[in-house]
């Protein structure tokens, strides 16, 4: 029963829009009720009702009711389908279900015939919430088809950040569904939206999606980085749902990334606080069920029978069997290590009622997905056909008004064939200089590759050779001659500064031309080179790859993606005052991903476009050679985060 957490946190987004509740609202009622009954007297009881929605049901409904009626007397379309979605949501958070389809339906028949803007973003709100319904009834593929549905009508209108309910419950859905690469994407969409609008409050949504996200990828440098900076937050004390979210994420780290139990404990321990003050069941049961398995590890099986009965008792109640589950497991182990051998076999045998229960569910669910989808394309083709008797009834129509266009049609044939064929001459122009652009860039970077190639190389065998030789030439005058005492501490400390040259030469010819890049790839160099950084003291670097080990990346493009990982670590020691940063690159059927992210000062985004700098301008270069896409993401005391895409 995980639609517990997920219907939480949608009413926490779809009132983030609404307006505080206003006060007196029976009078604000009163007032509305002398108004003329028109669809601006509609719109302002939909606006009060929304006002309302968390703080007085009772008084919603009343609000609901006379919306309905007068829309449905004055035939106002839109403002009965804002009444219906209302209706519905209120339906969802009390699990009323079915009822809250039929509303949906509804609602959605009234609206799905208009075109304006207003009237697609109603339509997008409802199929918002149609992923809501299906989301609870655990139908995830139905679910997920909705919200990219209302995602994709949004985008229609300019209103993409409306879409941040549907890609956060995307990503909560394929976290569920054991598919992490897919619920980390849609956990960045979360992220990217947020960081448009600037909005404190979808930011720190974000970093919980991008949390769970990493949890479920296992990347539990990145949860402890999200958690970290979601507790940064000012505030965040205030918000008992997001702080023991940080909280609990940050022990999920500690217990299962360093496995480091008693400090795993203090953060579960601060969750349960936060949770407990808003009495959320499930957050409780997973809170709890982490602390069993962390103070079994920890050999106090005392502790561990004592949380995990707590948890299994909210399990029961609320139906979790797949939590249940693996606190069943946790407890029969307990209860056996500890010598309680009947409490071990009691638990052992719920355990395996409990699974198969689980198993039963799955299969259940699985039915109830195919009979989803038989609906769905059962509606799509009685859609279908009655569109086909619409078209023959009106083909006579189009035949005689296809007739008379025919002239018009030749004559704007004829004009817009020539005025295509100059446009494909501009086209094949400007694609002649983007090419030269492109090869020129090209030159550039394999020539200056080949001149640091030379460099390294005249540095590493001449002046590395040549100074070598010096300080050989050195050792064996050293055991030939009679020194004074002042004379060999003088000798002593030009040797060391000889060293110190020979030192400083190899290091600088590495910079230029990495052999371990050359050798053995780009993996294995970018991991050595955060290490070499973090060995430096000045900046901690979390670097982590996935599909790059065996990965064939041309040499070209890795020394390319080298450079620019190289020069934006520069940027967050020398400009961004950064103390942390991570290193992200993923490589997957030819398609390659880089991410680099710090907590410096950052920057806003009006400064980079009219920078100068070189080394903007090499990266922006770069990327450009590789055909890439880049995408900075960066504000005032906010770090920086760069993702690049491309094929390779």
């Amino acid at each position: 029963m995980k639609q517990f957490c997920i219907i939480w946190l949608l009413v926490i987004f779809t009132t983030r829009f609404c307006n505080a509740q206003p006060p007196a609202a029976s009078k604000q009622l009163a007032v509305l009720e002398k108004l003329p009954d028109d669809t601006a007297k509609v719109n302002r009881i939909n606006e009060l009702a929304i006002s309302m929605f968390a703080s007085d049901p009772a008084f919603v409904l009343e609000l609901i009711k006379r919306s309905k009626q007068l829309s449905e007397k004055i035939n106002y379309a839109s403002g009965g389908s804002v009444a219906y979605g209302l209706h519905a949501s209120m339906l969802v958070y009390e699990m009323k279900l079915d009822s809250a389809l039929l509303l949906l339906d509804k609602g959605f028949d009234l609206i799905k015939n208009e075109k304006g803007i207003a009237a697609i973003n109603q339509q997008a709100a409802l199929q918002q919430k149609y992923g809501a319904v299906f989301q609870q009834k655990q139908l995830y593929d139905t679910a997920i088809k909705k919200y990219l549905l209302a995602a994709a009508l949004y985008q229609q209108t300019n209103n993409e950040n409306l879409s941040i309910v549907s890609f956060y419950n995307i990503a909560v859905m394929y976290g569920y569904l054991d598919e992490p690469e897919k619920a980390l994407y849609y956990a960045r969409q979360v992220n990217r939206i947020a960081q448009q609008t600037k909005d404190p409050e979808f930011l720190v949504r974000s970093f919980i999606a991008l949390g769970d996200a990493f949890t479920a990828t296992k990347e539990f440098d990145s949860v402890y980085f999200y958690a970290n900076t979601g507790l940064a937050n000012p505030g965040i004390e205030n918000n008992p749902f997001v702080a023991g979210k940080f909280h609990q994420l940050k022990g999920l780290y500690f217990l299962k990334g360093k496995k480091d139990y008693p400090t795993a404990l203090i953060s579960f321990d601060s969750a349960l606080s936060y949770f407990e003050k808003l009495n959320l069941p499930f957050e409780k049961a997973m809170v709890y069920q982490n602390m069993t398995s962390a103070y079994l590890q920890k050999k106090d099986y005392a502790k561990a029978i004592r949380f995990g009965t707590a948890g299994i008792a909210l399990c029961r109640q609320l139906g979790m069997y797949e939590l249940g589950s693996k606190t069943l497991s946790d407890l029969a182990l307990a209860a056996e290590y500890s010598g309680q051998k009947d409490k071990a076999y009691t638990w052992l045998k719920e355990y395996v009622v409990s699974k198969d229960t689980l198993e039963q569910l799955n299969k259940r669910k699985l039915v109830n997905e195919l009979e989803a989808k038989y609906q769905s394309q059962k509606q799509e083709a009685l859609v279908l056909t009655q569109q086909n008797t619409i078209y023959k009834k009106n083909v006579l129509n189009y035949i005689l008004i296809g007739s008379a266009a025919v002239l018009l049609l030749l004559f704007l044939l004829g004009y817009y064939n020539y005025r295509q064929k100059q446009k494909l001459q501009q086209q094949r122009i400007a694609d002649l200089e983007t090419q030269q652009q492109l090869l020129a860039t090209e030159a550039v970077l394999k020539g200056e590759e080949q001149e640091r190639t030379r460099l390294a190389k005249d540095l590493h065998d001449g002046l590395g050779g040549m100074l070598s030789g010096i300080k050989y030439s050195f050792n064996n005058m050293k055991g030939n001659m009679v020194m004074t005492e002042e004379n060999r501490q003088v000798f002593e400390r030009s040797m060391d500064m000889l060293d110190t040259s020979i030192h400083e030469m190899r290091r600088v010819a590495h910079n230029m031309m990495p052999e371990v890049l050359l050798k053995f790839g780009l993996d294995t160099a970018l991991k050595d080179f955060c290490n070499d950084i973090n060995r430096m003291e000045i900046l901690k670097i979390a670097y982590q790859s996935i599909g790059l080990k065996d990965a064939a990346v041309p040499q070209t493009t890795s020394i390319a993606i080298y450079r620019i990982v190289q020069e934006l670590i520069n940027n967050a020691l020398k400009h961004a005052g950064a103390a942390n940063a991570v290193v992200q690159v993923s490589y997957g059927e030819g398609n390659l991903s880089l991410t680099v992210e710090d907590d410096g000062r950052g920057f806003e985004k009006t400064i980079l476009q009219a920078s100068t700098g070189m080394g903007w301008e090499n990266i922006r270069n770069r990327v450009e050679f590789l055909k890439g896409k880049l995408d900075v993401q960066s504000g005032e005391n906010k770090g920086t985060s760069v993702h690049i895409e491309m094929s390779v």
